[in-house]
């Protein structure tokens, strides 16, 4: 069994996503990773990003960089990367929950993580903590 690699880094949108813009961002995404084998899930709150990614190092690292040059977002900071043996979101082209949803903020074990702006301050120096809460919205 060959390892995955795994990648978390967080994010700012350079504007609000409205609701449309997400499901957008989404169905192109879960397109393009299931024809590169990458799973992972996307959080989106107020205009801050955290996620996940996982699958074969090489698709990993290249989507990073696409990610990185993208115009929507800015200040991608890397919070976590490294080989595991298995994936959280194994049947998840790019999961995704915006946690501004009400039924997603009355999931047990909610997180308040990212209810005030600079998330990627917080995390960068827990990944540990970051990896705990992306594990909360796992199927």
């Amino acid at each position: 069994m060959s390892s995955i690699h795994r990648l978390v880094y967080v994010s700012a949108a350079t504007d609000l996503f409205s609701k449309p813009d997400l499901l957008d961002l989404l169905s192109r995404a879960r397109e393009k990773n299931q024809r590169q084998g990458v799973t992972g899930l996307l959080l989106y709150k107020d205009g801050d990003f955290i996620q996940l990614l996982e699958g074969e190092r090489d698709a990993i690292k290249a989507l990073y960089q696409t990610i990185l040059k993208d115009p929507r977002h800015t200040g991608a900071t890397l919070i976590l990367e490294g080989e595991t043996e298995t994936r959280l979101f194994t049947d998840w082209s790019m999961g995704f929950r915006d946690l501004s949803d009400p039924a997603v903020q009355a999931t047990p074990g909610f997180s308040q993580f990212m209810n005030t702006r600079r998330v990627a301050e917080r995390v960068k120096h827990d990944p540990t903590g970051c990896l705990t809460l992306l594990n909360l919205f796992k199927p």
